[in-house]
């Protein structure tokens, strides 16, 4: 793949452009951003594995009798597994209000709001060419796509959105504030905010974890980084970012390279210059 000249749209690679793109790997995840992530899923496999359990009375529960049993028996009492669920909850929250307020300048304004949730028109066509592609309505090719694909996008818009309302009616539940009726309303409230950010992530999972095609960028929350070719077939417009970026940087280098040999050249300054001499 040539470095001097960035195609407008994905071109057909040879065996050794690719074998080549496959060697290289860029970064795509900020070490903060990867511990937040993993943070975030081992704070959610605890409080589901006991809000799960906490759903329980003689006319309703959601997980079966011997998984509330078990759970019973890890913590001893119903008692010290609600404390556990709302210690877990509120540390969570904590943890998310640090992110919040010393990285919104940094990381939130910028990246959430212009590469995890914007839409443009690319993830709009997207869409509809994904779906009928599962559909098997067309084999069209799937648009360009940014550093995040339209369906990462959205995904990422509802936990967003789902992420405060759990917060909040997490507390409103646990201090039971504002009386009996808000209480229940809370419930209510937090049930569907956490099942809808549960059934993205069943999705979430299988495209990360076993869906091949997504295999690397399951890993890039281990290492921050993908192979260029995932890139390049994947997220090309993000591709296309990368590639002016080392073009900028590799040009910024070789002029300050030539700039000491131009001023280092015998006669380039007044100094070396005969008396006498015009400049």
């Amino acid at each position: 793949m040539r470095t001097d000249a960035i195609p407008v749209h994905p071109l057909p690679l040879t065996a050794e452009q690719a074998e080549s793109m496959l060697q290289r790997q860029v970064k795509k995840h900020h070490i903060a951003i990867i511990l937040l992530h993993w943070f975030n899923a081992i704070v959610w496999f605890f409080e589901l594995l006991t809000g799960l359990a906490l759903i329980s009375s003689p006319l309703f529960r959601v997980a079966p009798r011997w998984y509330i049993s078990i759970v019973d028996g890890v913590f001893g009492t119903r008692a010290n597994m609600l404390q556990f669920h709302v210690a877990l909850g509120l540390l969570w929250i904590g943890v998310y209000l640090v992110y919040a307020i010393f990285g919104f300048r940094t990381y939130l304004s910028k990246e959430v709001l212009r590469n995890e949730i914007a839409l443009d028109l690319d993830d709009y066509r997207w869409l509809v060419v994904r779906t009928r592609r599962i559909l098997g309505l067309t084999r069209e090719a799937l648009p360009p796509q940014g550093i995040y694909n339209a369906g990462q996008k959205l995904f990422a818009f509802m936990v967003y959105a789902m992420i405060p309302l759990v917060m909040v009616t997490g507390v409103v539940m646990a201090f039971r504030l504002f009386g009996t009726q808000v209480v229940g309303w809370a419930v209510v409230l937090h049930f569907c905010a956490v099942g809808a950010v549960v059934c993205g992530l069943l999705v979430h999972v299988y495209m990360g974890a076993v869906f091949p095609e997504e295999k690397p960028a399951f890993f890039s929350m281990i290492t921050g980084t993908v192979n260029e070719l995932y890139a390049y077939r994947h997220h090309f417009k993000w591709w296309t970012v990368i590639k002016a970026e080392e073009q900028a940087w590799n040009q910024q280098h070789a002029d300050e390279a030539v700039a000491p040999a131009e001023t280092a050249r015998p006669g380039s300054s007044s100094a070396d210059r005969e008396p006498g001499c015009p400049g």
